[in-house]
């Protein structure tokens, strides 16, 4: 497993993070765009938009369709418990629920980059802007991996006043035992804090 590398810009390492990363860097053209309902838990909050951007092998309309809206339920499920909800609020440990188990450890030491736990003593936070686009590596029409590029903006109310909180950057997902789970992520937050880590084996 990659060791958790904090505001550094050096390279990643393992052939399952490699393979992810090269189709992020690969993007072409769009080729499906489908919006996907957002977790509606804190009023106000924008929708998630969920597009498919590129595929890398090949994957049949429904499959990609499936393979996207699985995908979508993880951010999503990732979104709601890393910064909505009720607040304040102390609970976003479990907002690696859908991390692998050696991914979760090394996320917890990055829980204030990764979630609003630094505004948890916040009136209320919601989602301004909340996009990801994917990209997904096929093996024998099915959908194997995913880099999310995601864009997600918040406001905090503390105190009467607003707060931006951000986290822009890709998450790296796989798929086994028809479940996707997060195996990496590589991010940056709205104060220029980067934190990036991965599981390779």
């Amino acid at each position: 497993m990659m060791g958790r590398m904090a505001g550094t810009g050096r390279a990643r390492r393992g052939a399952g993070a490699s393979l992810v990363l090269l189709v992020a860097l690969a993007l072409t053209a769009c080729t499906t765009e489908q919006p996907s309902g957002a977790p509606p838990s804190s009023p106000g909050s924008a929708a998630l938009r969920v597009r498919t951007v590129n595929v890398s092998g090949s994957l049949d309309p429904d499959s990609r369709a499936e393979a996207e809206s699985a995908v979508g339920d993880v951010i999503s499920g990732y979104v709601v418990r890393a910064f909505l909800g009720d607040y304040p609020r102390e609970d976003f440990v479990g907002s690696f629920e859908s991390f692998t188990g050696s991914l979760a450890r090394d996320a917890a030491g990055d829980i204030d980059q990764l979630t609003a736990n630094r505004l948890g003593d916040a009136d209320a936070v919601r989602a301004t802007r909340l996009a990801a686009d994917l990209s997904f590596v096929a093996q024998d029409s099915d959908a194997i991996g995913a880099t999310a590029s995601v864009r997600f903006s918040f406001e905090a109310t503390v105190d009467g006043e607003t707060r931006p909180l951000s986290l822009q950057g890709r998450l790296m997902l796989v798929e086994e035992d028809d479940a996707w789970s997060v195996f990496g992520y590589d991010v940056v937050t709205e104060t220029g804090d980067s934190v990036e880590a991965g599981v390779t084996s």
